[in-house]
């Protein structure tokens, strides 16, 4: 079945809500998978229904930090959680510096992280952003101003990457990009799978223009989600609901 970009954002609202997470929290974390799946990335059919619940505190830990460095410990939460939180941290180091370096360690899902960078990158930074999951170790990088990265994956399965770390850079600067872009490349004994910019383009318009593919079950559980932030129905709620 097709959804539009708005149901898929409204039903994930809703169940991101439902299982707890704060205003702000639920529309950031909508956002970040429906932009991941409609560029092809997948990420409605990988995450946990119904969602993981949030893991407590309104920040990640800062394990470490000086003027171009961070690193944050997610404790085990969603990325959605503190996705953006490090993207924007990243951004106004490398605005300071002209090159900067975050480390979110201990988060599930790492690559739904790319729509935050996405929007740091639009506003004139280079990135490159490197993890590791169940599926293999993966690499993103974009341009500046770019709205989707070139993107790698190398199939070095680890079914025990349930928890990952991402590392994020970021600079103003491109030659300070070149050796990070390049420091995973070469594994020529391992299957190496490659994204443009340009097809994520494409994917995300056709999406846009014609609906996104879903499976019925996985939308029917989403929707199922979102149950704990339904009113209950009684007299009373039936009463407030306005007129037939």
């Amino acid at each position: 079945m097709k959804v539009s970009r708005n149901e898929m954002i409204a039903a994930l609202s809703r169940a991101y809500e439902g299982a707890g997470h704060e205003i702000g929290d639920y529309e950031d974390a909508a956002q970040l998978v429906t932009w991941s799946q409609m560029a092809g990335l997948g990420g409605f059919d990988r995450i946990a229904l119904p969602p993981l619940a949030p893991k407590g505190g309104a920040t990640p830990r800062l394990v470490f930090e000086n003027d171009d460095i961070s690193v944050l410990d997610a404790g085990g939460a969603d990325v959605c959680e503190h996705g953006t939180l490090a993207a924007y941290l990243m951004h106004s180091k490398a605005n300071k510096s002209g090159f900067a370096i975050i480390e979110l360690a201990n988060c599930r899902y790492p690559g739904l992280i790319l729509h935050g960078l996405s929007i740091v990158a639009q506003q004139g930074v280079y990135i490159s952003a490197y993890w590791k999951d169940q599926a293999g170790s993966h690499g993103a990088s974009f341009e500046s101003g770019a709205t989707f990265p070139h993107y790698w994956r190398v199939d070095n399965a680890d079914d025990s990457k349930e928890i990952s770390t991402v590392t994020i850079i970021c600079t103003t600067q491109p030659a300070l990009l070149a050796d990070a872009v390049t420091r995973q490349v070469e594994q020529p004994e391992l299957q190496r799978h490659e994204i443009s910019a340009a097809q994520f383009a494409a994917n995300y318009n056709q999406a846009l223009e014609l609906g996104i593919e879903v499976d019925p079950d996985h939308w029917d559980a989403l929707n199922a989600a979102a149950w704990p932030i339904l009113v209950p129905s009684n007299a009373q709620s039936r009463a407030g609901a306005g007129p037939a």
